[in-house]
């Protein structure tokens, strides 16, 4: 179990961060610098263990989320109301949207949005993120979008593969494991939805989730 070395390092941590508060100026005490570089590496390390865990019970079925049991997960919900949520959590915006009934597991919903959201405020470049839907009479759009630098077009697929990166630079940069794009995608077509990245003309990132009504 990776957890129980991780725990430990991490109380590690914070006695030598209480130790070095206490041992201010002198020689001999612990560098507050290399304490904070070691903290987030270890903070990086921990979210990979996490999403991790994910994909193998993804791939496992751990999750429940194998077709033989979507039919006992489905309960039909205003999408319009989750994402009210969904954005109230993240701090966004939320422009609001007509009702927009589907019938499908919440917590699947919740997950992807999540992290769409979550990716685009990491490589968004700090730009503001938008959440909106889109609803006809057979299909419900929600679409995440940023103002970024976007990704090249001949990697907008690459990016869903397990433990792909764009630059290792940039995942060292943001603490980016590989996983997130993947677990979407996975959770996504295991329910029978679909994910998709473009280019917006504008700049910037457009992901979108489609879940047929």
């Amino acid at each position: 179990d990776l957890r129980t070395p991780m725990t430990r390092l991490q109380l590690n941590l914070e006695m030598l961060r209480t130790a070095s508060d206490a041992m201010p100026n002198q020689n001999n005490a612990p560098d507050p610098a290399r304490i904070d570089r070691a903290s987030v590496n270890d903070a990086r390390i921990d979210r990979a263990v996490a999403d991790l865990a994910d994909m193998n019970r993804l791939i496992t079925g751990y999750l429940a989320l194998a077709r033989t049991t979507l039919a006992e997960a489905k309960v039909r919900f205003d999408l319009a109301d989750l994402l009210e949520e969904v954005a109230t959590d993240a701090g966004l915006a939320w422009p609001g949207a007509a009702p927009c009934a589907v019938e499908a597991g919440r917590l699947a919903v919740r997950r992807i949005v999540s992290n769409l959201i979550q990716n685009a405020q990491r490589y968004g470049g700090g730009t503001p993120v938008e959440l909106t839907l889109v609803c006809s009479d057979t299909l419900a759009q929600v679409i995440v979008r940023d103002a970024g630098a976007g990704i090249p077009d001949d990697q907008l697929e690459r990016v869903f593969r397990p433990f792909y990166r764009l630059e290792a630079s940039r995942s060292q940069a943001t603490g980016g494991t590989g996983l997130g794009l993947a677990i979407v995608r996975q959770l996504a077509e295991t329910n029978g939805w679909k994910v998709s990245l473009k280019n917006r003309a504008t700049g910037g990132l457009e992901a979108v989730l489609a879940i047929p009504r």
